[in-house]
């Protein structure tokens, strides 16, 4: 079995670290009149930063591959039990602890996660994935005169004029920013990057992360005075969070390849930090109560540091809880496979 370059895991696990502390600054008890703030804002650009370097991995690994709707489906089957697994785990204790109170329809989409869309990164990544035999294919087939015009194409339509419109509705062409349109641009940049051997000088690379993150930040401050009617967190989805993903990308690509068996075993499980702490049933419960990240507002310093701490002890503990389900999902597909194995004979 090959052994998974660690560089990579290191970008997965960098990834949901990002998305984690975007959500201490989507959910946290923030005193009501500051919530509009660039302080409190701090952390949101990073989400869609870790959606899109969660979504180039895939692309630069899956993208070269020969695939059919067959091999996709087994692809996502494996994350679409685990969804279903932790989704109900939490739908459980849920009514044992009571995390809060919830319309009839949230415990339906707890009990159906991915065809509800429960959780929009997880179900937009099981449809992207379906699609890469399509995919796969277009990158396989066309030139790269023919990819780098579809690559703009998917930009303008799905990364700039859903940001622009900032209505919250998935009324552009490829949806929404919560949407799998978001996640076909990452996807097709980092697969061009591996067809093509694209080599980013280090020193490119680190400007090019460098100048969406000033962007972006930029743009908080640009949008918290006034000077435009956009809701001060517009410019943290689509272009500008994908110009940085880019860019930290490539800093990687630069790095030697190693292997280190303590990054891996955490990266194979961060994703865990994603499916407990943005449940819809627990999420809040999980940042105002559990946390009460609130006490961390003041003073800034505070209000950075925790943040980060806080994202990276979640994605750690997660990544240890989701060792437990391995070994839980491993005895319990052996069982499963045991006994149809002797129900065929």
């Amino acid at each position: 079995m090959k052994k998974r370059d660690s560089r990579f895991e290191m970008v997965r696990i960098i990834s949901m670290l990002f998305i984690v502390m975007y959500h201490f600054t989507m959910y946290g008890n923030w005193t009501n009149d500051s919530i509009n703030t660039v302080k409190i804002q701090f952390f949101r650009p990073w989400g869609q930063v870790g959606v899109a370097l969660f979504v180039m991995i895939t692309g630069y690994f899956v993208a070269n591959r020969q695939t059919d709707f067959s091999k996709a489906w087994k692809r996502i089957k494996k994350l679409w039990v685990k969804t279903l697994f932790y989704s109900w785990i939490i739908l459980i204790c849920s009514f044992i602890f009571y995390f809060g109170i919830f319309e009839k329809h949230d415990y339906l989409y707890a009990i159906f996660p991915v065809i509800f869309d429960e959780y929009w990164f997880i179900t937009s990544y099981i449809v992207l994935i379906l699609l890469t035999p399509v995919l796969n294919m277009i990158v396989e087939k066309w030139d790269r005169k023919n990819l780098i015009i579809l690559i703009g194409i998917i930009l303008i339509f799905a990364d700039v004029v859903p940001f622009i419109k900032n209505n919250g509705t998935p009324n552009a062409p490829l949806g929404n920013m919560f949407s799998v349109g978001a996640m076909l641009a990452p996807y097709l940049i980092a697969a061009f990057i591996r067809k093509y051997n694209v080599k980013v000088k280090i020193g490119w690379a680190l400007g090019i992360t460098v100048l969406g993150v000033l962007l972006e930040y930029t743009s908080l401050f640009v949008l918290k005075h006034g000077i435009m009617t956009l809701d001060i967190s517009s410019f943290t989805f689509g272009l500008l969070p994908l110009i940085t993903a880019v860019g930290i990308f490539c800093i990687f690509l630069n790095l030697p390849s190693f292997h280190s068996k303590f990054i891996n075993w955490i990266a194979a499980g961060v994703l865990a930090s994603y499916l407990i702490t943005e449940n819809p049933l627990f999420r809040m419960y999980f940042w105002q109560k559990l946390l009460n990240v609130g006490r961390f507002q003041d003073p800034t310093w505070k209000f950075i540091l925790m943040g980060i701490l806080i994202a990276i002890v979640t994605v750690l503990v997660c990544s240890l809880i989701d060792k437990v389900y391995e070994i839980v999902y491993s005895k319990v597909y052996k069982l499963i496979k045991m006994k149809f194995n002797i129900i065929k004979k």
